[in-house]
This record gives structure tokens, sequence and C-alpha cells, in this order.
């Protein structure tokens, strides 16, 4: 990505995480040691950096803040609750209002945290934006489930690192 691009990046996130309530996400756990925040933070940079790199022309600052607030569910689908049994289905619902509560979201981004989960959605993305963080949080699922079983002992370091010390956060 090129310098303005990273920057643009970089000020949107942060002007979201700058709200205490996003922060919460970093409290709940998504795959293996990887918080609800990290991983829509990765989201968020996959999906702008092949934005980018495909030129597919979609409005920036939604696709990035559809993706970083795509989880925002806050709670830990974890633990033993008969009503977690159907998080894969309805997360993405919890996340959809938890944002129009504490956001001011535009339509795009509401769809794409409405459909992020397609095709457990049944009904799939109708814009680009959306298309696209479907597809990047398929990919990072998968890559963070790899990393917490330790299939690819180096994969952390090489699809982690990056996008984290852009914005200046450790993992």
């Amino acid at each position: 990505m090129k310098q303005e691009q990273l920057h643009f990046f970089k000020t949107t996130v942060e002007e979201l995480l700058s709200q205490a309530s996003l922060k919460q996400m970093q409290s709940y756990t998504q795959h293996g040691d990887i918080s609800t925040l990290t991983h829509s933070i990765l989201v968020a940079y996959y999906s702008y950096a092949m934005n980018c790199h495909l030129h597919l022309h979609s409005d920036e600052k939604s696709l990035i803040t559809g993706a970083l607030l795509h989880d925002y569910f806050l709670y830990d689908w974890h633990e033993k609750e008969k009503w977690h049994k159907w998080h894969g289905f309805r997360h993405a619902n919890f996340a959809y209002h938890n944002a129009l509560r504490d956001f001011n979201i535009n339509a795009k981004e509401a769809e794409i945290i409405r459909k992020h989960m397609w095709p457990l959605t049944i009904i799939p993305p109708t814009c680009r934006e959306a298309w696209v963080v479907n597809a990047v949080d398929t990919f990072s699922s998968v890559m963070e489930v790899l990393i917490a079983h330790r299939i690819f002992h180096t994969l952390k370091r090489k699809y982690m690192h990056h996008p984290l010390t852009v914005l200046g956060v450790s993992i």
C-alpha cells in the first residue's frame, strides 16, 4: 500500500478506536489467543488492502468502518451457554444492533456487518464492500485457526505483524 493509503487507514481506525465502546472487543477471544478487536483490525486492513490492490473503487471509509465493526457482538462465544450454540448464524445480528446503538453507521456499513457471515446469513451481500469483508473475514478466520493450532509456526508473524504495527499495536 502507498503511504497515503496507510495514513488513511490508520486515521480511520484510530478515529473509531478513540471510542471506548469499541475497545471492549479486546476483552473477547475470537480464535485461539487472538482478540475480537485484533481480528477486526486485521479484517479491516486486508479488506482495505484488497480494495486498493484490485482497484475495486469501494467506499473506503465505509469498508474500513464496517470491517472494524463486523464482529462487534460483545460477548464471549466460547462460554458454554445454550444461546452461544448458534453463534455463527446469529452474531452478525448482535453486532449490527450493537453498532446501531453505539455508532452512527451508514447503509453500507450496516450491510457489511449484517452480511459478513454469508452464506450462513442466507441473503447474500448487496454491495461490493460487504462482499470484500465477507471474503477477507473467511480467509482471516481460517488463518487464525491455523495459527491457534500451530499448523504453521511462522504464520502469525507474517499474517499479523504489519497491519498491527501500522497502528502501533503489539502482538
